[in-house]
């Protein structure tokens, strides 16, 4: 058996082939999804390519992560863009571990409704009054990944949405789901945005599943 150690990214990503053998029904069924999902629709491959790149860091997936950058540069993506698209990926980690503090507030101060819109707001502006220089830097840091630049707001937006699926933060979805719509996103382009979230965490898997044939094979 190889040791894993001397496989580069692109090796332990092509031993998937493996399970054409293995398990050829779900391979076959996975790169039918894989297709679909990045072929041209509502939104353009390279859109896709940088929702991707982002979802990749969301899932902390190395490999992930070396094949859609390249993708991402057959389609025409800019290095400025790329980055863009990933400083939002690393925010959206951020803001699921932030919005997820209103949890650990409602045990701190027993408090059982948290399930209310209003009682998860409260219970993160008590966590912004605890620490208030951290609160404020860590809101400046999310305007500054967030805001227009190189990518528009609106792009930006679907990934943010993205990669709130993929960190599966229901508060997060529905902030972002709710400020694209407020920008004029169609359904469609929110809906497809979604799909490459989705994809992502089946080939996240699929990727440490190349490592898992190294040792199997």
């Amino acid at each position: 058996m190889p040791k894993t150690e001397s496989l580069s990214r692109s090796d332990i990503l092509g031993k998937t082939s493996l399970y054409a053998k293995w398990a050829p029904a779900q391979l076959k069924a996975f790169s039918k999804l894989a297709e679909v999902t990045f072929s041209d629709g509502a939104l353009s491959v390279k859109e896709k390519e940088l929702i991707a790149v982002a979802c990749a860091h969301v899932l902390r997936c190395e490999y992930c992560i070396d094949y859609h950058i390249k993708l991402a540069k057959e389609a025409d993506v800019s290095i400025e863009e790329t980055s863009e698209a990933i400083w939002v990926g690393v925010v959206m980690g951020a803001s699921a571990c932030f919005r997820h503090s209103s949890v650990a507030f409602e045990t701190l101060l027993g408090d059982s409704s948290i399930s209310h819109d209003g009682e998860h707001s409260r219970h993160l502006n008590r966590f912004a009054e605890e620490t208030p220089t951290i609160s404020s830097a860590y809101s400046e840091f999310h305007r500054a990944a967030t805001s227009a630049g190189v990518l528009s707001r609106g792009i930006k937006c679907l990934i943010a949405i993205a990669c709130a699926h993929n960190t599966r933060c229901s508060h997060c979805i529905e902030h972002h789901v709710n400020e694209a719509l407020d920008l004029g996103l169609s359904r469609e382009e929110i809906s497809e945005a979604i799909w490459v979230a989705v994809e992502m965490a089946a080939g996240a898997g699929l990727g440490h599943a190349g490592l898992s044939a190294v040792l199997l094979e």
